[in-house]
């Protein structure tokens, strides 16, 4: 089993953070962006061979009231396509108000301003509740 990599989807940057090995702890480590970093599908395909990947997460934007809008919609699009591109698996996951407990991460201690990217760190929360949830259905949640 090999590490995720997860991906918080914009539409001019999107946050990317990995896991160790053992799939338990999520790491923020890049923001693509658009026009200024290449292809998404071979900046992300770099990272996977880098880092020993098998597994891919994106967030999906949900609308306040958990439903698909269109940035969720795009979200879902680029998932299916990054995934057929790097022939790994994609599962999704709600993000609903990362951005924000990101930036307010970013404003708390034990983080850096201005040295990690709000887009990152959301990622790495999208990926970290991932995590949480594959560790629990493992252990049976003990």
């Amino acid at each position: 089993m090999g590490a995720v990599l997860a991906l918080d989807y914009g539409t001019s940057r999107i946050g990317i953070a990995v896991s160790d090995p053992t799939r338990t702890l999520a790491t923020a480590v890049a923001v693509h962006r658009a026009g200024r970093d290449g292809p998404v599908a071979a900046f992300v395909a770099a990272l996977v061979r880098e880092r020993g990947v098998d597994q891919l997460v994106v967030g999906l934007p949900l609308t306040a009231d958990g439903r698909l809008g269109e940035i969720a919609e795009r979200a879902k699009r680029f998932a299916g396509k990054l995934g057929e591109d790097l022939g790994l698996p994609v599962a999704l996951v709600d993000e609903r108000y990362t951005t924000q407990e990101a930036e307010r991460l970013l404003r708390g201690p034990g983080r850096r301003r201005g040295r990690e990217s709000p887009d990152a760190v959301a990622a790495e929360l999208i990926l970290q509740q991932y995590l949480d949830a594959a560790g629990a259905g493992r252990d049976g949640g003990a």
